[in-house]
C-alpha cells in the first residue's frame, strides 16, 4: 500500500500523504481492493523452510514478511518481527 501510494502521488503529482489517505478513503466510490495493490512476485517459504534462509532475505530491509504455502495454499506468513522474536527466545534458552 505504501509503495502504491507512493507511485499514486507521483503519477497524479501530488504529496505522499495526499495520495495515502487517497488510497484509504472510506468514502471513495470504488474502494482500493487487495488484487490492486499486492505482490505476486517475491519471498515465499515452505513450513520446512530453515529460519536461516529468510533472515537474509529479510535483513536487507526489502521484504518484511514472507508468506508460507503448502501445496499453493497460504498456511501461515513470516514476518520479520517474528524472526526477531524467535531469535530472541533462541537467545535466552542458549544462555539459560
Amino acid at each position: 500500500m505504501i509503495d502504491r501510494a507512493r507511485e499514486d502521488a507521483l503519477r497524479l503529482d501530488r504529496g505522499y500523504l495526499a495520495a495515502f489517505r487517497r488510497l484509504i478513503d472510506r468514502d471513495r466510490t470504488q474502494p482500493v481492493r487487495a488484487v490492486y495493490i499486492m505482490s505476486v512476485a517475491g519471498t515465499r517459504a515452505v513450513p520446512t523452510t530453515p529460519v536461516g534462509v529468510l533472515l537474509p532475505m529479510m535483513a536487507d530491509g526489502d521484504v518484511d514478511a514472507a508468506p508460507v504455502l503448502e501445496k499453493g495454499w497460504i498456511v501461515g506468513i513470516v514476518t520479520r518481527t517474528d524472526l526477531i522474536a524467535a531469535l530472541a527466545r533462541s537467545g535466552l534458552r542458549a544462555k539459560g
